[in-house]
């Protein structure tokens, strides 16, 4: 029997013609030209379209294992409380346009920036004694998993001494520590309070015995009154930014050569406490301040080469690189700061300190210490990351440190700006306001939270491959973790703007301070790419980027003219200069628009200000000198008149104290 001549065509020819598949009409298909289209007195086109292809059956049970995936999450959403509901939105992940959701309520703590106080305890997870879950190594989490979770006795491996190291289960050189839980256990025998009180107490009689070091002839070649400057200038300013120094370890190893205070550490803290001082004999040049500390960096590159630092890495090695990367950036010499940070990231690794030391250590101050050096160096490494625009060394899901630190002798300390006696009148001993807590710990604290956020913004919107569609998709939920994270403040951390000159508050110490300033920084750093001329913008510009941007740039001029007017600001850290610069490009975008619309000069003057703070503080930071030579750049090509703004904010140029 014969075929019909129809059966003939290709099956890839579609059955109805091009007008009726349009209109969704039945089409008679007849050749060369259906009824529909001689009706219309058009060509009739018939389109050879390839068969639509039908998924497998792999792909079929892939989707309905989505889908009640989906379906159980819902369910989930229902069934929670609000606050419970919120942590379980934000912590959804796109990947690939692929949804990843939340395996388990532990997982979202670090990223909604739960508070971690730091007394009188921090409440342990209820999943403590867990196994490795998948999620402490999957790279798409932004908090991979909370304090307590991981077990991490299998990447502990001992050497032929007995000595931890961190040669993971894959390495030829892992050899399996039999004794781990026992030495856990050693330490879990000690009642946590017991060890906390043990610490402050320690801390307290080692404050006292450092009144010693004054009859010492003199600290490693440097005049003792000399080195006493110098001391109390890093404790006063660089110490309580990163608790990098764990001060009754260094002070009193210091006096005895123990093994927490090398020379080369030494030596690094005199270096960078150098550019704080307004003394002549630490200048090579007495008249060029550039030149302060020139001498003590010398001694630093001689140390690292004689005594072999960079090849046997140790704990004070990893302090004194991370002190001298982040003065060499303050400097200008952003090559050099970028490899001596590297170098320090990649020792943090070698000694093990990426892994909680409860499993490598039984001395609780051994435990205080690295902790305090590990997270102290995870926060460098995302500010530093920020600053030069460079990926980060360290990620979360290749490290696990509780932020459990258990001394907070200094938490209650009042702080009280450092003033030489040599020189108590000059511009380096700015500030004179009412004492207030430093609250060093609780503060630092948060700012390990803030540097989780920090991770997620870099990964996300500030790699090669990022991308609008998926920048869009994780904008909201980075912004709800950051105003969360503020939200969680403990009240005695929290910092209102106040506008009322009489104002009885006295300002918050300066680490608090750059705290807050931080944090609005990591809000423009989140919008920035949407707005009008963003790396990430879209056809329209999200009001809600340029709103979020003005306002945590308004608040950060803000800050740092409160910080001008009570401490000064050549005694601040060059990571102020990063906070005010990242507010001057929303400023400069702002005045240019207020200009061209012809409206009041509120922006120029935030603007000026801004660009004032940045000049004073060039002096102690000569980097800084670059990114103002970048606003003043921006300023010049869009034809910004700062003589026409308005003065200066009245209140912040009002004293408090």
């Amino acid at each position: 029997m014969g075929r019909t001549t129809t059966q003939d065509h290709p099956k890839s020819l579609a059955k109805a013609c091009v007008f009726c598949r349009s209109r969704k009409i039945r089409c008679d298909t007849a050749r060369p030209q259906c009824a529909k289209c001689a009706a219309q007195n058009i060509n009739c086109i018939y389109r050879l379209e390839l068969p639509s292809k039908r998924p497998t059956l792999a792909e079929i049970q892939e989707l309905k294992k989505q889908r009640s995936t989906l379906e159980s999450f819902i369910i989930k959403l229902q069934n929670s409380p609000a606050d419970l509901r919120e942590k379980l939105l934000v912590a959804i992940q796109v990947r690939n346009s692929r949804l990843q959701l939340p395996e388990d309520d532990n997982d979202l703590a670090c990223y909604r920036g739960q508070p971690q106080p730091s007394s009188p305890s921090i409440p342990k997870t209820s999943a403590a004694n867990a196994t490795l879950r998948s999620r402490c190594g999957s790279p798409e989490s932004l908090a991979a998993s909370s304090d307590e979770e991981c077990d991490i006795s299998p990447f502990i491996s001992l050497d032929e001494a007995g000595k931890p190291s961190s040669f993971g289960p894959s390495s030829a050189l892992h050899c399996p520590d039999t004794d781990v839980n026992k030495s856990t256990q050693s330490e879990a025998s000690l009642e946590r309070e017991n060890v906390r009180n043990s610490l402050i107490a320690k801390a307290a009689l080692q404050r006292q015995s450092e009144r010693h070091l004054a009859f010492m002839p003199d600290v490693h070649g440097v005049p003792t009154e000399l080195a006493m400057h110098l001391l109390d200038l890093h404790w006063s300013r660089q110490h309580h930014t990163f608790l990098l120094t764990y001060r009754p370890a260094i002070m009193r190893d210091l006096m005895c050569n123990g093994p927490n205070c090398s020379k080369f550490l030494l030596y690094a803290i005199f270096a960078s406490s150098s550019k704080f001082s307004g003394r002549i004999e630490v200048r090579d040049d007495p008249v060029d301040p550039k030149s302060a500390g020139r001498w003590f960096f010398q001694q630093c590159d001689e140390q690292l080469a004689q005594d072999l630092l960079l090849i046997y890495p140790t704990v004070p090695t990893v302090v004194g690189l991370l002190l001298l990367g982040s003065t060499y950036n303050a400097r200008g010499e952003t090559s050099k700061g970028w490899l001596y940070t590297g170098y320090a990231l990649r020792m943090v690794y070698d000694l093990g300190l990426h892994l909680d030391p409860k499993g490598t250590s039984n001395s609780p101050e051994g435990v205080e210490l690295r902790r305090r050096v590990f997270w102290g160096a995870f926060v460098c490494d995302k500010l530093q990351s920020l600053y030069l625009g460079r990926p980060v060394a360290i990620n979360l899901h290749d490290s696990h440190v509780s932020r459990d630190f258990m001394d907070t002798f200094e938490d209650q300390e009042l702080y009280l700006p450092y003033i030489d006696p040599q020189s108590p009148n000059t511009a380096y001993n700015a500030g004179h306001c009412r004492p207030s807590p430093i609250y060093s710990v609780a503060t630092f604290q948060q700012l390990c939270l803030l540097s989780r956020i920090m991770n997620k913004i870099i990964a996300t919107f500030y790699v090669v491959g990022a991308t609008p569609r998926n920048g869009q998709i994780s904008l909201q939920l980075v912004d709800n973790a950051l105003q969360t994270w503020q939200e969680n403040l403990p009240e005695y951390l929290a910092y209102e703007l106040s506008q009322d000159e009489f104002d009885p508050t006295p300002y918050p110490a300066p680490n608090v301070m750059n705290l807050h300033g931080i944090y609005h920084s990591l809000i423009i750093l989140l919008h920035r790419p949407f707005i009008s001329d963003g790396h990430l913008r879209s056809t329209a510009t999200p009001s809600l980027s340029w709103g979020r941007c003005t306002s945590a740039a308004r608040s950060i001029t803000k800050i740092a003219l409160a910080w001008k007017n009570a401490y000064g600001l050549i005694g601040a850290p060059y990571l102020l200069s990063y906070v005010i610069y990242v507010a001057s490009t929303i400023h400069v975008r702002n005045a240019a628009g207020e200009a061209s619309s012809g409206q009041s000069g509120e922006y120029s003057s935030l603007l000026a200000a801004s660009l004032g703070c940045l000049d004073e503080l060039c002096l102690a930071n000569p980097g800084v000198s670059k990114p103002l030579k970048i606003i003043r750049g921006l300023i010049d090509a869009r034809k910004i008149d700062l003589s026409l703004g308005k003065e200066v904010i009245k209140v912040w140029s009002n004293s408090k104290c």
